[in-house]
């Protein structure tokens, strides 16, 4: 029966039928991630093999392991939240004339109360004091630890979730009970009266402007933290820095994915009504068709279109920091290292 079901539809059917789950985009990611870590064991094992040098014995300072493994539990919060979030709403519950902003709202919620678990594990135990005084080259600062594409990318996912929310914030209409729940889709030329079908309006909106004000605050001061904290010794000083930067670029990832599965989630509503040009109303005398207007259509027809893209990203950030749960297991073995900037990074 199922069988005869899916013969019925085409690929492009098929396809579509299944970017339409948001899901669907965390098995895409997982895929992606799991081919890359095929690739790039398999070039570790023939390096090592072809090179003298193959093998460096590269570890993190135990100081930093909670908290990378903090971060990776982090990842993994927001993935399984959000997994969980989406199977309850869509299929247990009945939510009809419900404002389900929580939707759109819990993975920036989570992903800010994941990093601020780990910046209360900086404050209570990477603080310590240097066992040796170490003089600061440089004056540190919450970006010195962070890559400039890292803090680009992170920055670019707030400001476009903050301006899309805005944006339909002020495009959304309230219904009769006052909720910003409606967009307003008038049917010129004509006595019908103009359309008010649901949309990603205040009502949802507010509560991710607060979260998203969360995630950005938390985000900032574990950068910070991560950044100010004394080194340890100056022998120390270059492990301590990998590490660090370790700690710095999975706090970014985190908080762009979040940012980037709101704005999926987001996108996905406005979207629906992307491609409504036409209404049809029937009547005594029959039905009768009109065009609708709507004059950012194609924006959101395009949002919607780059919905699953802006997921499949965001799982891969965070399938990339959930594989660092390991670290605590992994990082006192030697490993295999290709010569070149590569060798430098924390395992």
């Amino acid at each position: 029966m199922a069988s005869s079901i899916l013969s019925s539809f085409g690929p492009v059917e098929l396809v579509s039928a299944a970017l339409s789950l948001p899901l669907f985009s965390l098995v895409v990611a997982a895929v992606l991630v799991s081919g890359a870590m095929i690739m790039a064991r398999l070039r570790r094992t023939s390096e090592s093999r072809t090179s003298a040098t193959g093998l460096r014995h590269r570890t993190t300072p135990a100081r930093y392991r909670l908290e990378l493994q903090a971060l990776g539990g982090a990842s993994v919060l927001v993935i399984a939240v959000y997994a969980a979030e989406n199977v309850v709403r869509g299929y247990l519950l009945n939510l009809a004339d419900v404002v389900e902003w929580w939707q759109y709202a819990t993975p920036v919620f989570t992903a800010a109360v994941g990093l601020l678990v780990v910046l209360v594990l900086i404050a209570v135990r990477g603080t310590t004091r240097s066992e040796v005084p170490v003089v600061p080259t440089e004056r540190r600062v919450w970006s010195s630890f962070s890559s400039r594409a890292a803090l680009i990318g992170a920055g670019s996912a707030i400001v476009a979730l903050l301006g899309t929310t805005i944006a339909a914030g002020l495009a959304s209409s309230a219904d009769d009970r006052g909720r910003y729940i409606h967009l307003e889709l008038p049917v010129p030329n004509t006595q019908v009266e103009a359309l008010h079908p649901w949309f990603y309006g205040w009502s949802f909106g507010v509560p991710v402007l607060v979260c998203l004000t969360a995630l950005v605050v938390v985000t900032g001061a574990v950068l910070q933290g991560n950044a100010h904290r004394p080194f340890l010794r100056p022998d120390t000083v270059g492990a301590e820095s990998r590490a660090r930067t370790t700690i710095a670029s999975a706090v970014t990832r985190i908080t762009t994915a979040g940012a980037l599965l709101a704005l999926g989630g987001a996108f996905r509503f406005i979207g629906r009504y992307g491609s409504m040009s036409q209404v049809t109303v029937s009547g005594d005398g029959g039905s009768e068709t009109y065009d609708i207007v709507w004059q950012y259509g194609g924006i959101a027809l395009a949002a919607g279109l780059l919905a699953p893209l802006l997921e499949v990203v965001a799982f891969t950030l965070l399938l990339v920091v959930a594989g660092w749960l390991r670290i605590g297991n992994s990082s006192g073995r030697p490993t295999a290292s290709a010569p070149g900037p590569q060798a430098e990074s924390v395992r």
